[in-house]
């Protein structure tokens, strides 16, 4: 009775471990298929850990990738993620997310003379100039989302140009409520939405100038040189002293 009591025992842990390990693998691909999808630019996930009974856990190293043209290779580092799911929505056409919080980001805002990454990526998914819907949602197929609470605390950028580079800190984004009972969206608009107010964030952060740019260029120059010139000044006392030493030897040697 015995062995067959650690049997079941043993049976029930290999099927909560299957069911575990199907479920993070399935968001995983998910995030990663459907993202890289509708962005046009690489979404790679580290790794997801869910509970399947309460639906919290996290996705650790979201990365979104450049969009082409970019030089960068990414356009968000998203470090880690503490997310709750409402688990019986995963398998149904509407998945209800409780909450997306991600702690210190890192987000890449790559300027080019007429356009930007977050723009180029907010254009592939539909929200640009061009106003046109992604294949997503013209095709009336793919999950639809709520998103109950999403929060970005403590973003970086990085503002990257051609001058150069540096980094300033943004306000917290946070929105409530994306899609409702009855009315949910597409993954493509939430992500519209999310990076619209990104865009908004940046648009009125005091970002670097041109000039500004230019000038912390100039500064990381004038930098190298004197690291360079000190280094030649160390390296010519060395050689003077290497020949002090040498003359000393010749003199013992007389």
């Amino acid at each position: 009775m015995r062995k067959v009591v650690l049997g079941l025992v043993v049976l029930v842990v290999i099927a909560v471990g299957v069911v575990v390990f199907a479920f993070d693998a399935i968001v995983k691909n998910g995030i990663e298929s459907t993202g890289s999808r509708v962005l046009q630019a690489d979404v790679t996930v580290d790794s997801v850990g869910i509970s399947p009974v309460s639906g919290s856990g996290g996705i650790q190293l979201l990365r979104i990738g450049n969009p082409e043209g970019f030089n960068e290779p990414y356009a968000m580092e998203l470090g880690g993620l503490d997310v709750g799911v409402d688990v019986g929505s995963v398998f149904s056409d509407v998945i209800v997310i409780d909450r997306i919080i991600i702690d210190s980001p890192v987000i890449t805002y790559e300027t080019r003379l007429t356009s930007d990454n977050i723009r180029t990526l907010l254009a592939n998914l539909g929200g640009g100039s061009t106003g046109q819907a992604p294949q997503e949602e013209t095709g009336g197929s793919g999950k639809r989302v709520i998103i109950r609470d999403f929060r970005m605390l403590g973003p970086r950028v990085n503002v990257a140009s051609a001058l150069g580079s540096a980094e300033v800190v943004i306000p917290d984004l946070q929105l409530q409520n994306i899609g409702e009972e009855n009315a949910a969206v597409t993954v493509a608009e939430a992500g519209r939405q999310i990076l619209t107010a990104l865009n908004r964030q940046l648009i009125q952060a005091d970002l670097p100038t041109v000039e500004m740019l230019r000038e912390r260029v100039d500064e990381e120059v004038q930098e190298l040189r004197d690291r360079a010139g000190q280094q030649v000044e160390e390296l010519e006392e060395q050689v003077e002293e290497e020949v002090e030493n040498l003359r000393d030897r010749v003199r013992s040697l007389l």
